[in-house]
């Protein structure tokens, strides 16, 4: 047995006890205070996401370089995902839907399938949805083990936002739409997944298919919901129809560019959607 493997459980617990530490440090300071050591967080050399190297694979340097600074919001809402996650109580009032994404809301009937991007702060938007009376299952890569992905899991629980696994989760979605619930999928990476190229940021990217096969299958409402954090810090939620007189995906795809160009540093990007072979079928 290797040394790694044999201190692994040691190793876990006290991970597990320096984020139950940390967590509680963030509960206990100011929000101001908890969000700007999270973006110190994210500034710091080990969490910096590779956009510069990207950019020789896709699309214009401007907006990949300055996506790269999005890993700012990244120290707030993605890993170690606890600034303001861990305080979502006192985040939430601070995340509010737009009247139109209101009237869309009260206005949906039956099933939808809302396609997102990782833009802001989408843990908190899918619960100021589910508060809102638009609470859907979310399609998520599976969560590795150790502390910090439990205690992620246990905080979406709590925010009302079950996830759903690909592979098994698409056959999960259609069960949830047919039932009459909602269910969400990023439309922003290449996921492995069936698909087909589409132009994003300038080259053809791996777009998966999965929107257009759960949205043929069962017939429910397309939407799509992103948010945007404001100057003052607050999230304004978005939610829009998806036309449907042509490909859905090709639409939500030059969407998500268009709102990735209008603000480039709230931009989560951690892969090179590029790398994967865009001839897979």
């Amino acid at each position: 047995m290797s040394l790694r493997r044999a201190t692994r459980p040691a190793r876990h617990a006290l991970a597990y006890a320096g984020l139950r530490a940390f967590v509680g440090l963030l509960r206990r300071l100011p929000l101001a205070w908890s969000l700007a050591l999270g973006a110190a967080l994210g500034r710091s050399r080990r969490g910096r996401p590779r956009a510069p190297r990207h950019t020789a694979h896709g699309g214009p340097a401007r907006p990949a370089r300055r996506a790269a600074h999005g890993i700012r919001l990244l120290g707030r809402s993605g890993p170690p995902r606890a600034a303001e996650l861990a305080c979502a109580d006192r985040a939430l009032p601070r995340v509010a839907l737009t009247p139109e994404a209101r009237a869309l809301v009260d206005a949906t009937m039956g099933p939808a399938l809302v396609a997102t991007a990782h833009l802001g702060n989408w843990e908190l938007m899918a619960a100021a949805f589910a508060r809102a009376g638009l609470p859907f299952a979310a399609i998520a890569a599976r969560l590795q083990s150790g502390p910090l992905f439990a205690w992620l899991a246990r905080t979406r629980a709590r925010l009302g936002v079950p996830t759903l696994t690909p592979g098994g989760g698409a056959r999960a979605a259609v069960r949830h739409l047919r039932a009459g619930r909602h269910v969400a999928l990023f439309v922003d990476q290449a996921t492995g997944e069936r698909g087909r190229p589409l132009p994003f940021l300038g080259r053809p990217a791996p777009t998966p298919g999965t929107f257009e096969r759960l949205l043929a299958a069962t017939g429910a409402t397309p939407l799509f919901a992103w948010t945007v954090r404001g100057p003052d810090g607050a999230h304004a939620v978005h939610l829009e129809r998806v036309p449907t007189d042509g490909p859905p995906l090709d639409w939500l795809t030059a969407r998500v560019e268009a709102l990735v160009r209008a603000h480039p540093t709230q931009w989560v990007w951690l892969h090179d959607r590029w790398r994967a072979d865009p001839g897979r079928r």
